[in-house]
């Protein structure tokens, strides 16, 4: 009964819609049809799965880069009035809506934090409003932070050197890598260059990335990769500016060096 061919008005006629509709959905390939004597024929089977296509919800587009634009706007207004529940609201709705946690992170909570810390170092606003908005994003961070599904990547650690006092670069990258399926050993901020080496010698890591947002302990930083590198362990040196897609794609590619 499946496979029992009906011509295109009784298929139109069972799915509910005008003939015209039912054709165009031919012609563009959506409804399977056969074409015999000029006329063309549906199976009930094509019938039966071109309802259930129709009566699934389709998944609304995530948002635009004008909607992210204008949450950011909302987001500092949040952090800078220090209203916990906005920020977590304002990331919440993003996700739900579609938007990856990369998006979130990148265009939504960094812009603001580079405003209001800017607005700090020009002395438009006191230290406890930077830290404040901070420790609220270190907290967001926490309650949006996925945990691999499937088959893992890899493992990386994440952490920044001694000296670099900034944790939300490195928290930062660490729920980005897990959301792109990494099993992460985030170490922190301010870490001893010996102990990540032997960290990396006592466990099994595929990746060190090494977050560097301090000028003053860049040095530190580049001279840590190279003994990490000389150790076995493929490195990722983050600096200001890098993206959280680029930190993806270099991640990949280092472990694709590992033999």
């Amino acid at each position: 009964m499946d496979h029992e061919p009906l011509d295109l008005q009784r298929a139109a006629d069972e799915l509910g819609v005008h003939y015209q509709t039912a054709y165009r959905w031919v012609r563009t390939g959506k409804l399977p049809a056969q074409l015999v004597d000029g006329r063309y024929q549906v199976t009930r089977a094509d019938i039966g799965a071109m309802s259930t296509k129709r009566a699934t919800p389709q998944a609304p587009p995530p948002p635009s880069a004008s909607r992210l634009a204008r949450s950011a706007e909302r987001m500092h207004e949040a952090l800078a009035d220090g209203d916990e529940s906005t920020v977590r609201s304002i990331a919440h709705g993003l996700l739900d809506e579609g938007a990856s946690i990369i998006e979130v992170i990148q265009h939504v909570l960094v812009p603001p934090l580079v405003r209001i810390g800017a607005d700090w170092h020009a002395g438009r606003l006191t230290i406890w409003v930077e830290h404040r908005a901070s420790a609220i994003i270190e907290r967001l961070l926490g309650g949006i932070s996925p945990n691999p599904r499937g088959r893992r990547r890899g493992t990386v650690m994440v952490a920044a050197v001694t000296g670099d006092l900034h944790s939300l670069p490195s928290s930062m990258a660490a729920v980005s890598l897990r959301s792109d399926n990494w099993w992460v050993e985030h170490l922190g901020a301010n870490m001893p260059p010996d102990e990540l080496v032997r960290f990396c010698s006592e466990h099994p890591v595929d990746v060190a990335v090494l977050s560097s947002t301090n000028p003053d302990t860049a040095e530190l930083a580049a001279d840590t990769a190279d003994r990490l590198r000389a150790s076995g362990t493929p490195v990722v040196l983050g600096r200001p500016g890098s993206s959280l897609d680029d930190l993806i794609e270099q991640t990949r590619e280092a472990a694709l060096t590992v033999s």
